[in-house]
């Protein structure tokens, strides 16, 4: 290969590289992003939520039935739910990756332990789910579940992270309009 085609090749593969790279940056989620759509499947339990409004703080959250660290952060998901749903914060337990089956009788057997609103995602046009294509496998630095995105009244992103950091005063803050202090 003489010099000119190999700095040609190269050119190419370097342009190919950042074409990657930037459709991969821009496809994560950062906190400050609009929302993407909440496109779920089936709601398993509470009332569905069709889009988000103004009027709300929401919680969703990504688990499935046999992930042992989701099934330990649903009484703390539930107490914050408890605590802070006459303050306009919805929780969302967004399944994925489960058999849709098994969810409604995990949430059963739950009782008031998970009292939350709990999605099946939508699997109709995409087998992993719409909400796990599009949210979770887009997250940044969050690629485990259970993970928490909350979301503040003007539809944008204020918080990623495992869902035991959610904590009062964080819920407070976005709800008071104020970007919470972000710690990772």
């Amino acid at each position: 290969m003489n010099h000119s085609t190999y700095t040609k090749a190269l050119a190419v593969l370097a342009g190919v590289a950042l074409a990657v790279f930037t459709q991969t940056a821009e496809a994560n989620i950062h906190v400050g992003d609009p929302a993407p759509p909440l496109q779920v499947g089936k709601w398993v339990q509470g009332d569905p939520v069709r889009q988000f409004d103004s009027n709300h703080v929401y919680i969703v959250e990504f688990w499935a039935t046999w992930c042992g660290p989701c099934v330990r952060s649903i009484p703390h998901l539930n107490e914050l739910a408890n605590e802070f749903k006459d303050k306009g914060v919805i929780v969302i337990g967004q399944n994925v990756w489960d058999q849709d089956e098994a969810v409604p009788a995990f949430v059963r057997k739950m009782g008031d332990k998970m009292s939350y609103r709990v999605a099946l995602d939508d699997k109709s046009q995409d087998s992993d789910g719409f909400m796990a294509s599009h949210w979770w496998k887009r997250k940044v630095d969050q690629h485990s579940i259970p993970t928490a995105v909350v979301i503040n009244k003007a539809g944008r992103i204020a918080w990623i992270g495992h869902p035991q950091d959610l904590n009062e005063k964080l819920i407070e803050d976005v709800l008071a309009d104020k970007i919470p202090e972000i710690k990772g």
